[in-house]
């Protein structure tokens, strides 16, 4: 049996190899962010957050919420992997056929001003076909060794990079970027398979169980329905703001949208290397896991207290230098819209702990209520605000989750409750350091 510090070690591995590539998925999407958005201008850069959205939004229905079921199943279950896999892999394949028929059917029945959206909407969302087997990722993942993975991804990230820099130089319109964006969604998916059997010497093993099928799919619909909400949170603004106002107005806010969540990924990373560790920790003692998941959502919650109250003073000048004059409009949408990642930090602890304790339902329940709030305060606050009121409304809608819930359904209330004390906490700065940060 491994000893502690070899799990710790095993541990702080994976989570450097995850962190490593969402550092530099963060700053390539920054920088990327900057040239193309300088690129296309706001209408433009309007349209291509529109259809990169829509995708995004439909996302769930191509995972059907078993990203984090899987992580839980390879860890668990580790000698179960080719029955795992092969029936995570056959859901996910008629997922993603619904969410091509869905992205299509939203772009035809609600078009914006651009003449081959629906086409290349449908191109976009048929890439996602390549990544149903993306499952293969999460087995390495449980195992804690994520590296060869790692490694493809940032290869084909950096290759794609080097095209979209290339029609910068060559003043391709805002088309070819969405094809693009497409053609890297295969190339990661194709090249997932092949370093899954350049690892392991051999192709993926799949074993379609229809039993556990069965299984999967009643914890994978309240885990779907939590996605899809949680997405929702993120990018329904978008497509309203696309449809209702304008694309140039859509091409300042993704502009804001889009630095106040490049730091999202760093919490997210943590949660997720840390979830083998969270099950451990739990068996061995609950009263501990208990107190290293409230130190980590503080620590979450100041980091992202520091960034929002920092933003009066760094959003108008990095707008400017960064993306230029014709998006200085964007300045009051980010000082807004970066208030959200106090809440979204702690938010990706708080579902990697539902699942550990297996109450399915729960994130469904939290994301589903903050994404009905959304909607109905979009609806309400973007005809007269326009773009600033999508900013407060997402802002509103994380925050008030939690506290519509805490009192109201027994089942979430302890994780509720620590996610409130963590939004207020700076009254727990001095039980933090005595205890020193352990764990």
């Amino acid at each position: 049996m491994p000893s502690v510090s070899d799990v710790r070690a095993r541990l702080l591995k994976s989570a450097g190899w995850l962190l490593a590539r969402q550092l530099v998925m963060m700053v390539n999407s920054l920088v990327l962010g900057v040239l193309i958005a300088r690129h296309l201008g706001p209408g433009d850069f309007g349209v291509l957050s529109y259809a990169v959205s829509l995708v995004v939004i439909a996302m769930p229905l191509t995972t059907l919420g078993l990203r984090n079921l899987s992580l839980r199943e390879y860890a668990s279950r580790p000698d179960d992997t080719p029955r795992i896999l092969g029936t995570i892999t056959a859901m996910r394949l008629a997922g993603t056929l619904v969410a091509i028929a869905a992205i299509y059917g939203t772009v035809t029945l609600f078009p914006i001003d651009h003449d081959r959206i629906a086409v290349l909407c449908l191109i976009l969302a048929g890439a996602l076909l390549f990544q149903t087997i993306d499952t293969i990722k999460e087995q390495f993942i449980a195992e804690q060794n994520p590296r060869p993975f790692v490694i493809v991804n940032v290869c084909v990230l950096l290759v794609f990079s080097v095209v979209r820099i290339a029609l910068i130089l060559t003043d391709m319109p805002v088309d070819a970027f969405i094809l693009a964006q497409a053609g890297e969604t295969v190339a990661q998916g194709v090249f997932a398979g092949v370093a899954y059997s350049r690892f392991s010497g051999r192709p993926p093993r799949l074993q379609v169980d229809f039993r556990l099928m069965r299984t999967y799919a009643r914890h994978a619909l309240p885990l779907m329905l939590g996605s899809i909400s949680a997405v929702i949170y993120l990018k329904i603004d978008i497509l309203f703001l696309a449809s209702m106002v304008g694309t140039e107005t859509t091409g300042l806010y993704a502009v804001a949208a889009r630095l106040s969540e490049a730091w999202y990924l760093l919490p997210a990373s943590l949660a997720m290397a840390a979830f083998p560790r969270m099950l451990q920790v739990r068996t061995q003692s609950p009263a501990r896991y208990e107190q290293r998941m409230q130190d980590a959502m503080d620590l979450f919650a100041a980091f992202g207290t520091a960034v929002a109250v920092s933003s009066i003073f760094w959003a108008r000048p990095l707008i400017d230098l960064l993306f230029g004059a014709e998006y200085i409009g964007a300045v009051p949408l980010l000082q807004i819209y970066v208030w959200v990642g106090i809440v979204f930090a702690t938010r990706e602890l708080i579902h990697k702990s539902l699942l550990v304790e297996e109450r399915y339902w729960g994130s469904a329940i939290i994301n589903l209520t903050g994404a009905g709030t959304n909607v109905v305060l979009n609806l309400l606050l973007i005809p007269p605000y326009g773009a600033i009121g999508a900013a407060i409304a997402t802002v509103l809608s994380y925050t008030l989750a939690p506290l519509l819930l805490a009192p109201l359904v027994p089942a979430i209330r302890p994780i509720a409750m620590m996610q409130l004390r963590a939004i207020f906490w700076p009254r727990r700065i001095p039980g933090l350091i005595r205890r020193g940060f352990r764990g």
